[in-house]
């Protein structure tokens, strides 16, 4: 009986074998991708409404109303909790909501199913690779290196590169970790700032770079047509008021 259980056990690792091979085959076929589909160009407004988000634990957090149009320059303040971080990830679709709608319309207010992976998303984390400084900033495109000095400008990156002996060519060591943390932000917004999106999400984009420098950074940054929601706190009134407008949570509310 022994030998007839493994005997058993065995063909029925091969049956489940044949099973994922199938599934791997179909995965590896081609995909149609449609060309010039960018959608997030056609975005002209964003429209929260009535939305929550209930967690596991049983807490939860709801949203005001509000609408951002496209070009508008919107500073996204609140009290730790509110749930500034997690809006941006309901916004682009990392988080299901409990409840409510979260709206993308063109000029003519017909609702749009965009790629949300086509929104520009500067995150907390500040997601880099083992690779160049330069590899980082163009995310491997080859065809975009022209384009990284006059980023660098723009994020006050210029001054911090010239410590490098290797220059763009300097390898970011996750381990060692031998990029501070300010250098880490500057690095990721002039990604963000190479690629130009058209609505950009920045959630605490300078909070390791000091005043004077996320002053420079943001003139350079709002001064593009992208429509730019940023998460940032304890902003002095000169930053502040660099913003069209702000939305500022109050344990939920606006």
């Amino acid at each position: 009986m022994n030998g007839i259980a493994a005997f058993v056990a065995q063909w029925n690792l091969i049956k489940s074998t044949k099973d994922l091979n199938k599934e791997m085959t179909a995965l590896q076929k081609s995909v149609e991708i449609s060309e010039n589909h960018h959608d997030d160009q056609k975005i002209d407004k964003l429209e929260v409404k009535n939305l929550a988000l209930q967690f596991k634990n049983g807490e939860s957090i709801s949203y005001p109303d509000f609408e951002i149009k496209k070009g508008e320059k919107i500073l996204l303040t609140g009290d730790s909790g509110t749930g500034k971080s997690t809006l941006f990830k309901l916004i682009l679709g990392k988080f299901k909501p409990s409840k409510g709608k979260i709206i993308f319309s063109d000029k003519n207010g017909q609702e749009l199913k965009p790629n949300l992976d086509e929104l520009g998303y500067v995150a907390q984390d500040n997601t880099l690779f083992p690779d160049t400084i330069k590899n980082n900033i163009t995310m491997f495109d080859g065809e975009l290196d022209d384009q990284v000095l006059p980023a660098i400008e723009k994020t006050n990156f210029t001054k911090d590169l010239e410590k490098f002996s290797d220059g763009l060519n300097t390898f970011v060591d996750l381990d060692q970790g031998n990029l501070s943390g300010g250098q880490k932000q500057k690095i990721v917004l002039a990604r963000a700032m190479l690629h130009h999106p058209a609505w950009l999400f920045i959630d605490e984009g300078t909070s390791a770079v000091d005043s004077q420098g996320t002053k420079e950074i943001l003139q350079n940054l709002l001064a593009t047509d992208s429509t730019i929601i940023m998460i940032a706190h304890n902003f002095s009134d000169d930053l502040i008021k660099m913003f069209d407008r702000q939305i500022k949570l109050i344990n939920g509310g606006e």
